[in-house]
């Protein structure tokens, strides 16, 4: 049995009394909150109407929290299909945040676990509905068993029947939740005034950020210094002395070790329970995470030992080299749930920087030459995207970027001096944490404040367009 949500839309006032309930009945910490009302149109842009969601959890069907979860801290009812999280066997890594599109899980300072709406599991055991339910004053929240999934239906019979709600992310996750939307009659509301203000699409502002390079600069300097090692352990297998330098790297398995360690133990500083970080090897069926918490140790341990017997030029030291590049790729498959593409769609993804690496690292300008222009188109095309959408692209850091980390580091090589070649290499190492740093500063993981500022951009470009044709 599926139990879910009804939300509507037109009866909603945005009063958050639902907020509120949900919070002294679960008595949720100051600063969290398990459910929150968004607004559509908050500056009333004319003849765009304005109303309101209240969202929590949506207990999906195919919950991603639980699918994704490292620790395996999640766990869904059968009998009314809640999702809820034990609290013991979190780890607070966040990392539910950014698979849930719509931001239900949050993060607990007080405690380093996550938490959400837990359907009120307390009170249906004991026959009343939800506390959010029961307390909202216009009727607007209700609570009924579900098929299977999100169910939209129109009052409007002239538009087709079902559609999506503006302001709702529609998944193919099943969440459980009806939604009875606006009226025709509300859904474009006249201008007083008979005509509509000379103002763009710079009314609506993007969704808040939830994560970023200011909380996961860990995270980018732990994946740097991945694709650094396992670029520089597969330098020793495909060195060649046929390009400008004749080159062969020595590694000291000490500083291997002490870096790819420091590298770890940096990447845990954002969980919220770091004692409990063991857990998130747990759900390697399943998740990306799991599987390079299990893959990276292995490969560093692993390699290290090569490195002290010196074998690591023979078909272990390949296999060594074979289990770095795999935890590369989960470190990217990570970042799936985000919406940075796939995984040549961005120029700082770890597996193409890895292998860019060992290009450098032995010296080998065919396939550095190769990674590296894969790479700088990759780039521009990123910024030229940047541009075309109005966001801010960078344009000195991405000359920087492109002259420090491609431009000068090829000329210099191009030239044969092997007095230049450790100026190429800090060239291109600096040009990559550029990018891997821009990487993060781009991170954009879907949430509903974010779906309700892009639906409303649409709106009002069309109405924006719409004013330039008639005129």
């Amino acid at each position: 049995m599926q139990k879910g949500f009804v939300f509507d839309v037109n009866k909603c006032t945005g009063c958050e009394a639902c907020q509120i309930a949900c919070s002294i009945e679960n008595r949720v910490d100051p600063g969290v909150s398990w459910r929150r009302v968004y607004t559509f149109n908050p500056r009333r842009y004319p003849g765009v109407p304005t109303f309101h969601h209240s969202l929590a959890c949506n207990h999906c069907v195919d919950p991603p929290c639980m699918k994704y979860c490292p620790a395996l801290a999640y766990s869904k009812n059968s009998d009314t299909g809640a999702v809820t999280i034990e609290p013991d066997k979190c780890i607070g890594c966040k990392y539910c945040s950014w698979a849930c599109p719509y931001d239900a899980p949050q993060f607990n300072y007080s405690n380093g676990t996550m938490e959400k709406c837990t359907f009120c599991v307390h009170r249906l055991e004991s026959g009343l509905e939800p506390a959010c339910v029961a307390l909202c004053p216009t009727g607007a929240l209700g609570f009924e068993e579900h098929q299977n999934h999100v169910i939209v239906k129109s009052d409007d019979t002239h538009d087709g029947g079902d559609h999506r709600i503006p302001g709702f992310t529609q998944t193919d996750i099943g969440p459980a939740i009806r939604f009875v939307p606006l009226r025709a009659e509300r859904k474009a509301p006249v201008c007083s005034t008979g005509q509509r203000p000379a103002v763009g699409a710079a009314w609506a502002k993007r969704g808040g950020d939830r994560i970023g390079l200011r909380s996961e600069w860990t995270l980018a300097v732990f994946t740097y210094l991945a694709a650094i090692l396992v670029g520089s352990y597969t330098a020793g297998f495909v060195a060649s002395t046929s390009g400008a330098f004749e080159f062969q790297l020595s590694l000291n398995p000490v500083v291997f070790l002490l870096i790819g360690g420091s590298g770890m133990a940096l990447s845990t500083i954002h969980l919220g329970r770091r004692a409990r970080a063991w857990r998130a090897a747990l759900n390697w069926r399943r998740a990306w995470l799991s599987r390079e918490v299990l893959l990276y140790p292995a490969f560093l341990v692993v390699g290290t030992v090569t490195l002290f017997s010196d074998q690591n030029g023979d078909v272990v030291g390949w296999l060594v080299a074979l289990v770095g590049f795999a935890a590369l790729f989960s470190m990217d498959r990570v970042y799936h749930v985000t919406r940075v593409g796939g995984l040549w769609s961005h120029s700082a993804q770890v597996l193409p920087t890895g292998l860019l690496f060992a290009g450098l690292f032995s010296a080998n300008v065919v396939l550095f030459g190769l990674l590296a222009s894969v790479k700088t188109l990759l780039y521009l095309r990123r910024k030229y995207r940047l541009a075309k959408l109005n966001r801010d692209s960078g344009p000195w850091l991405t000359r920087g970027r492109v002259l420090i980390g491609v431009a000068v580091p090829l000329a210099m090589w191009s030239t044969g001096s092997p007095a230049l070649y450790p100026a190429v290499v800090a060239g291109v190492l600096v040009g990559e944490l550029i990018d891997r740093c821009e990487f993060y500063g781009e991170l954009d993981a879907p949430a509903p404040s974010r779906q309700m500022a892009s639906d409303l951009a649409a709106v009002v470009h069309g109405l924006d367009t719409k004013t330039e044709t008639d005129a």
